[in-house]
């Protein structure tokens, strides 16, 4: 056999080999984490925020009741409802992305602080209270805090005498932009709207702004490390760190501890998901002991927040006996943000 049959002979046997070696070797197909998106989507997100346009419509037909029968008895309906509204609101923060940031939903329906003066000015004001007139204004003259403050006031203890015609007239027209908001951000996601929510469930496929399903889960895994800074950083510890009973959100009401919980129970909906997958599953198949760690750290920060005792403003002040309830709060949610940072993020980045 000459040199060149020799060599080509080599070459055969060696390409046959690797074939060989390529047959035998396991073949890892790529993850599809379709099922823990669309569970995700329709079961969290799109739910959560179907109720918030419900219950946003109860609160207007509260509100138009209070307006045209003034008792304390419909003073309370409405305080309720505004109370139920907040619930679904509060547990959509740890996906604050989409249309509720793009189309500037977030800020018209929840700024915060009430900016008193500018309030009072337009209840002084002659102008006509019509709902259009209530859109022009600036976020904190609308939205949640607005409406809570009038139906509040500004020491919680408000009664039925003491409102007048403008401010029945300022709750429902902004109780009625309210609802406008939140039944647009809802069709916003819904498939019989502009179904945003196909970009997340179809990630990686064509249309879809996600260009593959590990972008759309770092979406969902850094809206929840978000809400949780956002309330170890920021919810609980502003009014804690300055001593300042006006950076308390939500103080009107008290309703600050329903706030700080149904946040981390946004978490918590993304990261076990609502009958079906969320984010465990993943967890849990990688890193089995960072899930069990994730898991306990939600219910940690939750029952933390609950076991504050009574309202969050009695424990601002530095010598109050619930202070120390509150700083535990604040410490687990921020354990459970740092446990996000070191874990959740990374784990999910290398997929």
């Amino acid at each position: 056999m000459n040199s060149k049959s020799k060599l080509f002979s080599g070459l055969f046997l060696l390409m046959i080999a690797i074939s060989s070696c390529k047959d035998d070797a396991p073949v890892t197909p790529t993850a599809d984490y379709s099922a823990i998106l669309t569970n995700v989507t329709n079961h969290v997100i799109v739910d959560t925020y179907v109720a918030l346009d419900q219950n946003a419509q109860a609160m207007v037909a509260a509100s138009n009741t209070l307006q045209a029968n003034p008792t304390e008895a419909n003073l309370l309906s409405a305080r309720a409802a505004w109370v139920a509204a907040r619930q679904p609101w509060e547990q959509s923060e740890g996906f604050l992305f989409g249309p509720v940031d793009t189309e500037g939903i977030d800020p018209a329906i929840d700024s915060w602080p009430v900016n008193k003066v500018d309030l009072e000015n337009v209840l002084a004001s002659s102008d006509i209270l019509t709902p259009s007139y209530v859109q022009s204004l600036e976020g904190t003259l609308k939205g949640f805090h607005t409406i809570e403050f009038l139906l509040w006031g500004g020491n919680s203890e408000k009664t039925i005498g003491e409102f007048t015609t403008r401010e029945f007239e300022y709750l429902a027209a902004t109780s009625a932009i309210f609802s406008s908001d939140a039944g647009k951000l809802a069709s916003a996601w819904v498939p019989s709207g502009q179904n945003f929510a196909k970009n997340v469930i179809e990630a990686g496929l064509p249309g879809s702004i996600y260009i593959s399903q590990k972008a759309a889960l770092e979406e969902l895994a850094n809206g929840i490390l978000g809400i949780a800074d956002e309330v170890g950083n920021g919810k609980i510890h502003d009014p804690l760190e300055q001593e300042d009973f006006s950076l308390e959100e939500s103080q009107f009401s008290n309703n600050s501890k329903s706030d700080f919980t149904d946040n981390i129970r946004s978490i918590q909906n993304i990261y076990l998901g609502i009958n079906g997958d969320g984010l465990t599953t993943i967890v849990s198949e990688k890193n089995a002991p960072l899930d069990v760690k994730i898991r306990m750290e939600i219910q940690a920060a939750i029952d933390a927040i609950q076991a504050i005792p009574g309202t969050f403003t009695e424990a601002i002040p530095a010598n109050s006996p619930s202070r120390p309830a509150a700083e535990f709060a604040q410490e687990t949610v921020r354990t459970l943000q740092q446990t996000f940072e070191e874990g959740l993020i990374p784990l999910i980045s290398g997929l």
